[in-house]
């Protein structure tokens, strides 16, 4: 059914469902994805606006299939690539020294979509324990994956991507960490790497699936949230987090003026957000 016929009205009920469920709000500046995903949803089903939004409101599994279409954002291996140096370089020699006792660092992706953060995050430890000498297996590294879409964490868990997805990745390390499958068309995780990572579905706005988090990754998430519902799930990730630990934001996305509990802290590839 085209888009336009779908009126002010049975779309803002259409947003209203979604934020009551996942938080995120849709407004003018991106009204044109959720009208989209409505319909493509109804032109699969080859139903009308109006059932679909009844059926929507009664049923749930098909509320939760629609917030996992609505919800599922591009991603990529090492998207913006300075964050992940910025970890391999800044913070890990920092948890390092601070964790030395203990042996134990805990780091949250939340909102992973698709996996690749996740993953990237992995490598980029696996590579610094490496290239500093570290035997990884006197540590206990625990990297964690959420997200509110459970076709997104099922591919995650799966870790087999298409080619185009790993096209930013060094070619050392896709040799090192990837297989190829069907001749180059596909890439799967390979196991190494696979059981540094464990994944669950998390709300943001509903608590946290771990504590004592030394280092979040929240990237490009909180765009997608009103004010209060930023304040939120900052106050979750702040709950999480570890005196001193660190938090990565997308890098058109701010704190200052809106959570000060994280303080930024600029380096020569970027800011890094630190609890106080």
């Amino acid at each position: 059914m085209p888009a336009l016929l779908i009126s002010e009205e049975i779309l803002s009920q259409f947003a209203d469902i979604v934020y009551k469920a996942s938080g995120i709000i849709f407004k003018d500046s991106n009204m044109a994805v959720l009208i989209s995903r409505i319909s493509s949803k109804i032109k699969e089903k080859n139903s009308q606006v109006e059932t679909y939004l009844s059926q929507l409101k009664t049923d749930k599994n098909e509320l939760t299939s629609f917030i996992d279409f609505v919800t599922t954002n591009f991603t990529s291996f090492f998207r913006n690539q300075r964050h992940f140096e910025l970890l391999e370089e800044t913070v890990l020699p920092q948890l390092i020294k601070d964790r030395a006792s203990s042996r134990q660092i805990k780091i949250w992706s939340a909102g992973c979509s698709t996996g690749e953060e996740t993953y990237t995050i992995a490598i980029t430890v696996k590579e610094f324990f490496e290239r500093n000498n570290i035997d990884l297996t006197t540590w206990n590294i625990q990297i964690f994956g959420s997200d509110i879409s459970l076709e997104s964490l099922f591919i995650a868990k799966e870790a087999r991507y298409p080619d185009r997805s790993v096209q930013k990745i060094p070619q050392n390390y896709i040799d090192k960490y990837f297989t190829p499958l069907e001749g180059g068309k596909f890439y799967i995780v390979n196991d190494v790497i696979k059981k540094m990572v464990k994944f669950d579905y998390h709300n943001l706005i509903y608590g946290s699936i771990i504590t004592s988090v030394d280092v979040t990754f929240c990237r490009n998430v909180l765009i997608y949230f009103d004010e209060d519902i930023q304040k939120k799930v900052l106050s979750q990730i702040l709950l999480a987090t570890n005196d001193n630990g660190f938090l990565f934001i997308g890098h058109s996305e701010s704190l200052v003026g809106l959570f000060e509990q994280f303080k930024p802290v600029s380096f020569e590839k970027g800011i890094i957000y630190v609890k106080q």
